[in-house]
């Protein structure tokens, strides 16, 4: 009867210590879960107005101010390469859109006409090209196999032997 108290006091500890580990697993993962909703979104939205230019070689400018909002958080939720290539799909566009319509004004040469027609397709080509990588680009942030599940500090450290 002497040892009942301490066992199940030893008992109750160590259950509250399990507890409380499994509350943090949870509220770990449910953070992580949350910060993939989030960089998912920007992902959307870029990959929605990269789709937009490829279906009609342009934008309108309440499609461009959605992709900018729908990309606003990027430089809190990715890394600089990231927030680097939106700004080149947003730079491309923008510049794709420009030349697009300096080619409907009259032209002063044959030549200036030429290097407009080839800067606009360049601009295009290269935005087609991003519906594919921007998969990639973004994968370090999306994909699942990049979420592990994290094993508690001093769990670990007991169970390496250290």
């Amino acid at each position: 009867m002497s040892l009942f108290f301490p066992v199940v006091t030893l008992f109750l500890s160590l259950t509250v210590v399990i507890i409380a580990v499994l509350q943090w697993r949870v509220a770990d993962n449910e953070l992580r879960l949350d910060l993939f909703d989030r960089r998912y979104k920007v992902y959307d939205a870029t990959r929605n107005f990269v789709a937009v230019i490829i279906k009609e070689a342009t934008f309108t400018d309440s499609q461009l101010v959605d992709f900018n909002i729908g990309t606003s958080d990027a430089k809190f939720l990715f890394g600089p390469d990231i927030e680097a290539y939106l700004a080149e799909i947003r730079k491309r566009a923008v510049h794709m859109r420009t030349t697009h319509q300096l080619l409907e004004k009259p032209q002063p040469s044959d030549d200036e006409l030429s290097r407009r027609t080839r800067a606009e397709y360049d601009d295009l080509l290269w935005l087609c090209d991003q519906i594919t990588a921007m998969t990639k680009t973004f994968a370090p942030y999306l994909g699942f196999a990049n979420i592990k599940s994290r094993i508690v500090p001093f769990v670990k450290f007991f169970s390496t032997g250290r």
